[in-house]
């Protein structure tokens, strides 16, 4: 579903990622079979009081794509971060041809771009 990995890192990943308090997944399945799936976490503003839920990870079969399974996990997850009182979705997307697709997913949904991220690698 875009995240290649070998069963055991991913089972290791998880378990480690989901042993944190404010560290949460989200998957969509019908029939059992898992569908798409969006991963977050709980965190705090320095700028400001408050909280906010950052969306580490969505993503959708490509064969389930168009059918509603993000926009229903990305509700699930508003309906949690206002139940919980936080101020704001927040996501980082990849800059690449192949996101533009997903940009416009989250233009529509009603995200804003406010800034640009930047990676250093250690």
């Amino acid at each position: 579903m875009g995240y290649p990995s070998q069963i055991e890192e991913l089972n290791e990943r998880l378990s480690s990622l989901l042993a944190q308090p404010d560290y949460e997944l989200l998957v969509y399945e019908e029939e059992g079979q898992v569908l798409g799936l969006v991963g977050y976490a709980k965190m705090y503003f320095f700028e400001r009081n408050g909280a906010y839920l950052r969306i580490l990870a969505l993503v959708v079969d490509s064969q389930y794509r168009n059918q509603g399974i993000a926009t229903a996990l990305l509700d699930r997850v508003k309906q949690i971060g206002n139940e919980s009182g936080c101020q704001t979705l927040a996501l980082n997307s990849g800059l690449g041809e192949e996101r533009q697709i997903a940009h416009r997913f989250y233009e529509h949904y009603g995200f804003e771009k406010t800034s640009v991220g930047f990676a250093y690698p250690l």
